[in-house]
């Protein structure tokens, strides 16, 4: 007959047990980071345990896009407030993601630079020159095809008059 020190301890170790694995699977950080990039796509899902699911788009193609979660409520509400804008996301990688979608959890964020780029005249007189001269640039490629170049500026004087004064000041 099995004493009662047995009955009690044995489930005391099997709780204990389940506890410390469901810490390390799913509270547990394997890894801690930081991903720059453009934020893309986030978005509340789920309805018993609803979480914020984001996408953040590093670069140029697929491989450079990185799906993230967000548990707190707050940083959440705050990155939705923020979407297609750089930012600078803080995370924490655990080994599975349940009940969130991926296994990273942005715990913090910041916006990448300012909204407003600042310049001095000097800066600002060259961006004007550098925009110029693309554009013309681009018009100059179009020359060589009288006829292309010049159905392309009766389009742009119907749709953007803006850009269609333009075209006068690539000839100054």
């Amino acid at each position: 007959m099995k004493s009662w020190k047995w009955k009690i301890l044995v489930p005391v170790i099997l709780i204990s047990l389940l506890a410390v694995a469901k810490y390390v699977v799913f509270d547990f950080p394997v890894s801690t980071g930081k991903r720059v990039g453009n934020l893309t796509k986030i978005s509340k899902k789920g309805k018993l345990y609803p979480t914020w699911e984001g996408t953040i788009d590093e670069g140029s193609g697929d491989q450079l896009t990185t799906l993230f979660s967000v548990r707190d409520n707050e940083v959440g509400e705050e990155l939705y407030n923020y979407e297609g804008r750089q930012v600078i996301l803080y995370y924490e990688q655990y080994m599975v993601g349940w009940p969130r979608d991926t296994t990273y959890n942005v715990t913090s964020w910041k916006p990448k630079g300012s909204d407003e780029v600042v310049m001095s005249a000097s800066q600002d007189g060259a961006v004007t020159l550098l925009s110029k001269t693309l554009f013309c640039s681009l018009l100059g490629s179009l020359v060589m095809d009288q006829e292309l170049y010049q159905r392309v500026k009766a389009h742009i004087k119907e749709s953007n008059l803006y850009l269609y004064n333009q075209f006068n000041t690539c000839n100054e």
